[in-house]
């Protein structure tokens, strides 16, 4: 564990890529789709709880439509991301990766009374957590309180979302929440 630097080097062993559910933030989804230009309809899905079992029903991320919860992804095909590259096995939209992406596999730690610890990596993922290399605690934890920002913001926008009711409603609609506003905030700025 550390308060200073963590000792790991990704070895592109693409366990991150093929076995872990990305659940992106809207703020992820606009900046991928800045980066790449892509619809995010050709890279979003929006899983039922029987296909991620491991978040709580609980989550305050689950979207409500027609009686059924939702979590949005990042599509995968046959268990492998949609952005990893299949002839280089390396990330194909790498400097505009989810914040979550970012942060795998470290671990943020804290005391009972909420006191920042470090990092470690998690001890409980498939990762080989190699420790040939050397991440600086302070972007960790940017990067980590950006994604608390974010959460929260997107726990928000979802509360919003939870709350319409309207024939038809689909879980494609939440994005079309944060995708419009967010050009529209852009537009009265110019």
């Amino acid at each position: 564990m550390g308060l200073e630097t963590v000792h790991f080097k990704c070895h592109h062993c693409n366990y991150c890529c093929t076995k872990v559910i990305c659940l992106p933030t809207p703020w992820d989804v606009i900046r991928i789709v800045k980066a790449t230009g892509l619809n995010p309809y050709r890279f979003l899905d929006f899983l039922t709880p029987d296909q991620i079992s491991e978040v709580p029903a609980n989550d305050p991320t689950w979207l409500k439509c027609g009686g059924q919860r939702y979590l949005m992804a990042l599509q995968q095909h046959n268990h492998v991301c949609h952005f990893l590259n299949p002839v280089t096995r390396l990330c194909g939209i790498y400097e505009a990766r989810p914040i979550l992406c970012r942060l795998f596999p470290f671990k943020y730690r804290e005391s009972r009374d909420g006191r920042f610890l470090g990092f470690t990596l998690h001890s409980d993922v498939g990762c080989p957590r190699h420790r040939d290399g050397v991440v600086e605690v302070p972007e960790l934890y940017a990067l980590y309180q950006e994604d608390e920002q974010h959460q929260q913001d997107y726990q928000d926008l979802v509360r919003v979302f939870n709350r319409k009711r309207y024939l038809g409603k689909r879980p494609q609609d939440f994005v079309e929440m944060f995708i419009v506003s967010n050009e529209q905030r852009a537009m009265s700025n110019e």
